[in-house]
């Protein structure tokens, strides 16, 4: 009797394929080597098992967890990404603790800072980013703001514009009227878009809290919630950019609901001006999966008038952080009709005088860095003065109808002077007419007065074509 090739492999004699990992050890593995657990004894580790189990899973041998181990791998899966949550920013309702989670972009600490300074103090620009990157300079920041700036007209000014870029009301074709809520999808029935707020040089964030204040009861108006809302305050001062990231957290922490964990805060010590810009790299619209999400990137308190090079700044850094679609909110100090009804013009005219809070503060700012700097060298204290004039058609001027209080600082004893800080003036309506010429589109232009009646700010809403 012949017998058939099949009839010589009888299952007795056959070897058993190897199924392969089961979809639930799959996923475990996959997980386990995306939290960055590679060996067998480290992925073993995550159930409380030895290297030897995690072969048999990886094989299909073993196609489940046995309770014990099954409550061993959840626990410690749990804990690696509620550790990465708070890593991100994430907003917990328990909170954080008195952890302050802070990212250093690289040259943008006080150290680099200080070296900085000590490379550059002997040209004739420094520039506004050495004022208050260290704890002395922060703190005369917050003095000279407090101390007749008319800082409360200000935040008037930037909830007003808050609640007229969010309005809700609908228009033609169904698109809500403030333009913000419209591009985020507030006025639609599907679900809205994902929101990074990027604030360069935030300050204390106050103008930031009101923002996002009139973003939330917008939410509940629409009965909606943001795919996600990422707020990252961005400053070389770490004190400011500390306190701007609590006021950030506590007004969102304040609106818990269901949708809180698709929020964050994500502080970051950087140099937007000259910086590399890593830390975009970090927010939720740099990832594939979330790409669909808006960016407002806000410029506030005429930070956009004390950069060094407004056009440079625009075309080299700001591009890279506005995407086309991404909206940019700017608030300036506009140009009177004429110069001498600025505040800032009493201060171009020396007098005898005794100087005011605000005036004191001012000058001490400006006089910090240097002193600092001279002490930390073992110098002796140096011998200074200020100086405010104004400067237009120059190359500290560009845009058209600008005018620049440049603020100086007078070395005595070397017979020098240094600039310390731009501030510039604009007509808003022709450089409404530049950022049309630089690619973005003006949505809203907001002008706000202060306690005289006198308008000395605007704000301007603009998409990147």
């Amino acid at each position: 009797m012949v017998v058939g090739r099949a009839a010589a492999r009888s299952p007795a004699t056959m070897r058993k394929k190897t199924p392969g990992p089961s979809q639930l050890m799959e996923l475990f593995l996959a997980v386990a080597g995306e939290l960055g657990f590679a060996s067998d004894r480290d992925v073993g580790a995550l159930a409380d098992v030895g290297p030897e189990n995690v072969a048999n899973w990886r094989s299909g041998t073993v196609r489940e967890f046995k309770n014990q181990k099954f409550r061993a791998a959840v626990d410690n899966l749990t804990a690696q990404l509620r550790a990465l949550r708070v890593q991100a920013g994430r907003l917990e309702k328990s909170g954080v603790g008195h952890l302050h989670p802070l990212e250093i972009e690289e040259g943008s600490s006080p150290l680099d800072l200080q070296r900085q300074f000590r490379d550059r103090v002997g040209y004739d620009y420094l520039g506004h980013r050495f004022l208050y990157f260290e704890p002395q300079g922060a703190l005369a920041w917050e003095n000279l703001i407090k101390s007749g700036y008319e800082q409360d007209r200000w935040l008037v000014g930037v909830d007003e514009a808050a609640e007229s870029w969010l309005n809700l009301a609908r228009e033609g074709a169904g698109h809500s009227r403030g333009p913000i809520a419209n591009a985020l999808g507030l006025g639609r029935r599907d679900r809205p878009r994902g929101l990074d707020v990027i604030s360069l040089g935030v300050g204390d964030g106050s103008k930031e809290v009101r923002i996002f204040r009139r973003l939330l009861r917008a939410e509940k108006e629409a009965r909606l919630h943001l795919a996600w809302l990422t707020y990252a305050p961005v400053d070389v001062s770490i004190p400011l950019v500390l306190e701007a990231a609590r006021a950030g957290r506590e007004v969102l922490l304040d609106d818990q609901g269901e949708e809180a964990v698709t929020r964050a805060v994500l502080p970051f010590c950087a140099d937007f001006e000259e910086g590399p810009l890593d830390f975009t790299r970090r927010l939720r619209t740099a990832t594939e999966v979330t790409s669909d999400g808006l960016r407002l990137v806000l410029i506030l308190g005429n930070v956009l008038g004390n950069l060094r090079d407004e056009e440079m700044f625009v075309r080299q850094k700001l591009s890279r952080v506005v995407r086309p679609g991404d909206m940019l909110w700017i608030e300036v100090g506009l140009r009177p009709d004429s110069i001498e009804a600025d505040p800032l013009y009493g201060l171009t005219i020396k007098s005898d005088r005794e100087e005011t809070a605000a005036e004191a503060s001012r000058r001490l700012l400006l006089e910090g860095p240097y002193r600092r700097w001279a002490a930390a060298t073992g110098r002796d204290a140096p011998n200074l003065d200020s100086r405010v004039w104004v400067r237009e058609d120059d190359d500290s001027a560009r845009i058209p109808g600008s005018c620049n209080f440049c603020h100086d600082l007078i070395i005595k004893d070397e017979r020098r002077v240094v600039t310390m800080l731009y501030s510039r003036r604009y007509k808003v309506d022709l450089l409404a007419a530049w950022w049309e010429g630089q690619g973005y589109a003006v949505e809203g232009i907001h002008r706000v007065k202060d306690s005289k009646g006198r308008v000395r700010v605007a704000h301007l809403l603009l998409r990147r074509r």
